[in-house]
């Protein structure tokens, strides 16, 4: 039924595409070189690249017919199976494709001036749109994108959030009476425990990929501040004056690296990753990723475990490589909204706020309200940004047209095309609803997942490693080392410390702490 309404709104749009031919404005100047056709209209072909990541591709292939379709262009859709092949083949200049949607930080090439501005894209309104794409989009994620100058050269082909996903058909089994989604860090850990009570393992997992980064990045981020935790990244920190106050200053001797939050969050990450305390999976370090997924929807692991598990840290991608799974065990999968840490009360004016006062806020801020009783504003606000704060991949997952390419006026307009009601149909079409971060709405006719997403994501503050900072895209700055160079998640669930991770973290990166703040200067 619901293939069935987007298909009928598929053709309307395909209809209204067709007779104007165009998405821009009658008078409009067509953006970049000179390959258009009568009636200024872009002609001729294009080649669009895409790494064959969690979303597949199918939506691109039917986006691209489509377009060609409309518009009696040729786009040749072509697939990277190779992790970092894209994103290496720009930052030489030796892509030859006209539009690359890659998996990876796109920022080094940008600064290259390697890539297209995109700005006519972005000014632009899409067919079935009212506002320019710049407008209806999330602004957290347009200014991030957005240079000093004012231009912009990249593009979301995806919006993913990450973090803990709930297996709504286990925890409904074993908690029959009722049970309370966990606010806080300390709720979680007592959620958890109450979960391995009842003969389930709390989380799978595979320690062979990081996922958990999704996780207490954003509780760092959540204690510190999103400002300055984004000041870490660009070697800045808040030096604390004679007079209390404190002033932002560049980090000259690595004083960023002791930021607070990073330990508070490691250490929550290491009460709940330690194998010794029985929240993880059993087979924790012998799954692979997708074995810890197909485990996760109650397939069991290998014929070996057919244990349930009730949580998984993972993206938005997860409903779309279990879907096979589903078909034939269905489970009812819903994304959570980050528990915010526990520990964000040190930081407060109220440093004596008890963890359930905190949860009680945070239901507060969930229903909408502005305020809480006995609490101040100042509070109520540093709360409220930590609620909002979720990981984000969207960054991770941009496209942009080469400097070098030979038809950027066809190129952009099939990003506009791709932007457009009609382009975030197909895509929803193919990913359950899942749209790109345009301002399409899909509607309610979606899964419980996707729904859980759109729900508790709405207007989300991202996290992530700030991908935009030389300091990181030049020199290497990173947020965590952990010496043999495994995941974060693997370290801490054999057993190394929130400390070592941090002491690791501090030597490793001292060690060329000189040449990663020059970045800065």
């Amino acid at each position: 039924m619901r293939q069935t309404h987007i298909l009928k709104k598929l053709g309307c749009f395909l209809l209204g595409f067709t007779l104007v031919a165009s998405f821009s404005a009658c008078g409009e100047k067509r953006p970049g070189g000179s390959s258009v056709g009568p009636g200024g209209k872009p002609s001729g072909s294009i080649s669009v690249i895409c790494y064959e990541a969690g979303f597949g591709t199918k939506w691109l292939d039917e986006m691209a017919k489509q377009f060609s379709s409309a518009l009696g262009v040729t786009v040749k859709v072509k697939k990277s199976y190779v992790n970092g092949e894209l994103i290496s083949l720009l930052n030489d200049n030796s892509q030859n494709d006209d539009v690359v949607m890659a998996l990876g930080s796109m920022f080094a090439p940008q600064d290259s001036k390697f890539l297209t501005d995109l700005s006519p894209v972005y000014n632009s309104v899409p067919e079935g749109g009212t506002k320019p794409i710049k407008e209806a989009m999330n602004p957290s994620i347009y200014n991030k994108l957005l240079t000093e100058d004012g231009k912009i050269y990249q593009m979301n082909w995806a919006d993913p959030v990450c973090g803990i996903v709930l297996n709504k058909t286990v925890v409904d089994r074993i908690f029959p009476e009722g049970y309370e989604i966990p606010n806080t860090t300390d709720e979680l850990i007592r959620f958890c425990n109450e979960i391995k009570a009842e003969g389930v393992y709390p989380f799978s997992i595979s320690t062979s990929i990081s996922y958990w980064d999704y996780l207490h990045w954003v509780w760092w981020a959540q204690y510190a501040g999103y400002d300055n935790y984004i000041d870490y990244y660009w070697g800045y920190y808040q030096k604390e004056q004679p007079d209390g106050t404190t002033v932002r200053t560049l980090a000259e001797n690595g004083e960023v690296l002791g930021m607070l939050g990073r330990l508070e969050s490691v250490k929550v990450a290491e009460n709940l990753l330690k194998k010794e305390n029985g929240y993880m999976h059993k087979y924790a370090d012998s799954m692979t990723w997708q074995e810890a997924q197909i485990a996760f929807v109650g397939q069991g692991y290998a014929g070996q475990d057919m244990t349930e598990s009730a949580m998984m840290v993972n993206g938005q991608w997860l409903e779309n490589e279990v879907q096979s799974y589903l078909l034939t065990k269905p489970q009812d999968l819903v994304m959570i909204k980050t528990p915010v840490i526990s520990s964000l009360v040190k930081t407060l004016e109220n440093k004596s706020m008890t963890d359930e006062t905190l949860s009680a806020v945070i239901d507060a801020i969930d229903e909408g309200k502005s305020s809480y009783a006995g609490v101040s504003e100042k509070d109520f606000t540093r709360i409220s940004e930590a609620r909002r704060m979720v990981y984000s991949a969207t960054f991770d997952h941009c496209c942009a047209i080469p400097a070098k390419s030979k038809n950027k006026p066809l190129a952009m307009e099939f990003l506009r095309f791709m932007a457009s009601d009609m382009g975030q149909s197909i895509y929803a079409k193919y990913l359950n609803g899942l749209t790109m971060p345009y301002g399409y709405d899909v509607g309610d006719n979606v899964t419980d997942f996707v729904k859980s997403r759109y729900e508790n994501f709405p207007d989300y503050i991202p996290i992530c490693i700030d991908f935009s900072s030389p300091l990181v895209y030049r020199q290497g700055h990173t947020a965590y080392t952990t010496g043999s160079g495994a995941g974060l998640d693997g370290v801490l669930y054999k057993g190394n410390t929130a400390e070592w991770v941090i002491e690791d973290t501090k030597t490793t990166l001292m060690a060329s702490w000189d040449k990663i703040i020059l970045a800065a200067k």
